[in-house]
Formats: C-alpha cells, structure tokens, sequence
C-alpha cells in the first residue's frame, strides 16, 4: 500500500524537485533464496535468515532482493491475499478497481512499470495534471489561474517553511488564499497529505520529491503488485504479533507459532505498531517508538460509482478538480480505463467521516456531489456504489502516511538499523516519496540491503 498513492497536484509545472532516475533489474525467475536445508547445514539453528513482516510492496521488494542475493527468507502477511495497500478488486464492478493505490509514479516506479510490461500487463501514461470544472462545466482561462496560481502560493508558503526546519503545522504557514482557498486546501491537505493541514508537518512537506509523470495499469496497480510476488513464497493468513530481539537471533510470534531467523524487516504500517497490534520488545528505544507515534497514516478513500451517459464529455482516467466552497471538498476519477465506472476520491476530516458513517452514507455523499457539479439528471443515473475504509482495515488502519506538525524529521529514524537486527520498510520510511508506491518499493530494497549487511552480505 503501500496505500492509495499520492494524487498529483494540478495543472503542469507545480513540481519543485525532479526525481532521479533509477533502474533496478528484476528478474522473473523463481525467488526463493537460499534453501532451508543449506541454511542450517551452514550451521544457522533458525528458519530463515531474513523474516519479512508485511507482503506489501515493500514486503516484496525486500523479498526479492533476499532471494536473489542467495539467502533465505519467510515472508508473513496478515491478511489473505498480498499487496497490503496495493489491492485490486474485480468482483464489484466487473472491471479491475484500485481499492489503494491507483497510479504508478515515475520515475521512483519504472521499475514495477517495466516488469509489469514484460509480463503483458498494460501500462500506459496517465492525463497530466487535471482538469478543473465549475458549475457543471469546464472552467474558463481565468477560473483556471486564479486556482493554480492559490495552489502554487499555498505550497510556496508551506515550503518554504519547512526548507527554512520551521516545522509547524502547514495551516499556520498559509498566507490569505482568497476565493479559492478552501480548494487549495483541499489540494494541499487531504487529497495530498490524507489529513488536514493541522495536522501536516511544513517540513514532511518541504521534502517530498514530486513525480515527474503518472502511469496506469488497466489491470490494476495490486494486481501489478500481486504479479511482483509471483516468484516468492509467501505465507498468508499468518499475522506476526510480537517481535523479540535477542543478541544472537530474531523471534517472530504469530498466531499460527514462532518464526525464528537472524534479521528481520518490519515492512508494516507505523498505525499497527502503535496499536499494540505488533509488539516489539525487550523495549522498543525511544527514538523509533516516536517515529512509530508521530509518523501517522491518513484518511483517504475512493467512493467508486457505475455512471452510464458520460457527463460533462469526460476522457478516460481524467482527474477533475471542484471549486469547494467549504471543508466537504473532494475531486473525481472519470472513466477508469475508458469504462463508466467513476471514483469519487475524499480525504481527511471527510474520509473519517464517511468510514465513521453507515454505507449508505458514501453513496448519498456521491449523489449530493454530482448533484451539485453536474445536475440532479446526473446524479439519478448512479448506479452501484462501493466505497473504501482504509481507516478501518485491520492490517492498515489508514491510507499512507504524513508526518505530524513537529515530527517531520522523524522519518530517518525508520531508515536506520535497530539493535542489530531489525530494518523497517514501507513508504512510511521513504524520506521524500511517503505516499506513493514507488516510495514503498524503493524502502523494501534499502532495507534488504540493510539486512543483507547486517548478515556480512556485501552488496552493490
């Protein structure tokens, strides 16, 4: 999940760094590392040399660059399929559904896009920036620079900030935005941070590269990641519930027994560390325990709707932007993959609201919105409505991941190596892509790396 991606700002030009471009080999051959047989005849009394907690995209990541440096592994995952945030659903549309992540950033994901493509999937770039409509139409030229121009004055501010380690809650960096605040707010805040600006770090914001570019899979990005996982053997359905570090070895309970090996990399969201869900004794040092507490995942979600009668002449994968006149804002996913299923996409206080709601509360909300946007025709035309609750998830327990105000240098603490034997991964641990899957993948291949060095692997 790695979890739902990181929209992209809108408009063109609105990113301030460009990402360095990195190419990573991934081999399709079976992955299984070094056998357990030649493991302990190395005289190794434990099950593996890694164990890998969480078979997201990080979880795999890390897995494959275990295997293919010829030591052996266990990966666990908690729930019944892979891909921890990364998930794609077919059977409520009928068509593959991103319940997560929805998009491929670049070039943090070429990588993933180029395996994807080698395994026949169809990858394709994604409509730059968004379009923006007002009152059921597309918005004139003046409409549309009065927006980017209060997107881009909002960010400058919250910035520069966070370049200047003034590290505050973003709310309080933000000049007068005028008429068009509450939607740069909602740009900046909940569809870009998953939570209010209150409660976003200037500095976790200041750091964060933008992608350069977008890519779609038509299959879904969980099922890209899902085909990533293909070589490895994973265990499913076995949820790791306390880690115990001892000076020689790495003990893993879980709810179908004890797990032991040499290293372990903890590739699960910081929300069920906090939560008690996973245990890490003798004592977690206090350093990575506020990581764990201040590194937080959002609330973000899609409200996926059937709409026949394309309104408005919407192009396929389009991302539309709303003036908002409040906090209730939200944008829309037209078209995915060129079918009528639509995603209305919400965040923050709204998200927790609606996850916090009875069902049938998504459904009235999406009515309400195309009502409001398009007309009350085009809202009678809805159809079936599913929407997600990553706040409610057991093994998520949130979207992705942003720094609250005061903690934005926390991040490093989840790149380091704890008590000899433990390396976390995830996007959570990503210092400039938290968010986005690129972010996570990139995780679980530092920190492979990481474990690898802690065994005596040297790597490149």
């Amino acid at each position: 999940m790695t979890g739902p991606d990181r929209p992209p700002h809108p408009g063109r030009g609105l990113s301030r760094r460009a990402l360095l471009a990195r190419g990573v080999a991934l081999a399709a051959t079976p992955l299984v590392g070094m056998s357990l047989a030649t493991s302990r005849a190395l005289g190794q009394q434990t099950d593996a040399d890694v164990i890998i907690i969480g078979a997201g995209a990080a979880g795999i990541a890390a897995a494959r660059r275990i295997a293919e440096a010829g030591r052996s592994y266990v990966l666990l995952e908690a729930a019944k399929q892979v891909g921890g945030r990364t998930v794609t659903d077919t059977t409520q549309f009928g068509v593959p559904f991103d319940l997560g992540a929805a998009r491929l950033n670049m070039p943090a994901a070429r990588p993933m896009a180029a395996f994807g493509r080698a395994e026949g999937l169809d990858i394709y770039r994604a409509p730059e920036g968004g379009r923006l409509y007002v009152g059921g139409r597309e918005a004139g030229d003046t409409d549309y620079e009065d927006f980017i121009a209060t997107v881009r004055r909002g960010e400058r501010a919250i910035v520069a900030a966070g370049d200047a380690n003034r590290d505050m809650a973003a709310s309080r960096a933000l000049p007068d935005l005028g008429p068009w605040g509450p939607s740069a707010r909602f740009v900046l805040g909940p569809f870009n941070c998953a939570k209010e600006l209150d409660q976003v770090s200037t500095v976790d914001v200041s750091r964060f590269d933008e992608r350069e570019s977008e890519d779609i899979c038509r299959q879904g990005v969980g099922t890209l990641v899902a085909q990533l996982a293909r070589p490895l053997t994973v265990r499913l359905e076995v949820a790791a519930r306390a880690i115990d570090l001892s000076p020689r070895l790495v003990s893993v309970q879980t709810n179908k027994g004890t797990v032991t090996g040499r290293t372990v990399i903890v590739a699960v969201p910081p929300s069920l560390i906090a939560a008690g869900k996973l245990r890490i004794g003798p004592s977690l040092p206090q350093r990575y325990r506020t990581a764990v507490e201040k590194i937080t995942l959002g609330a973000f979600d899609h409200i996926g709707f059937r709409l026949p009668r394309n309104p408005g002449n919407l192009g396929a994968d389009e991302l539309i932007y709303f003036r908002a006149d409040g906090p209730r804002a939200y944008a829309l996913r037209a078209r995915i993959g060129g079918t009528d299923l639509y995603s209305l996409e919400v965040g923050g206080d709204v998200a927790t609201g609606l996850a916090d709601s009875p069902p049938e509360a998504a459904a009235a909300f999406v009515k309400a919105a195309l009502t409001r946007e398009f007309g009350a025709d085009t809202a009678a035309r809805v159809g079936k409505v599913f929407a997600t609750r990553w706040s409610k998830e057991p093994w998520a327990l949130g979207a992705f991941s942003c720094a609250l105000p005061g903690f934005g240098n926390m991040r490093r603490a989840f790149t380091e190596t704890v008590g000899g034997r433990l390396v976390f991964a995830g996007e959570h641990t990503h210092e400039t892509l938290w968010g986005t899957v690129g972010g996570a993948w990139l995780s679980g291949e530092r920190a492979a790396k990481q474990a690898l060095g802690l065994l005596g692997v040297r790597t490149g």
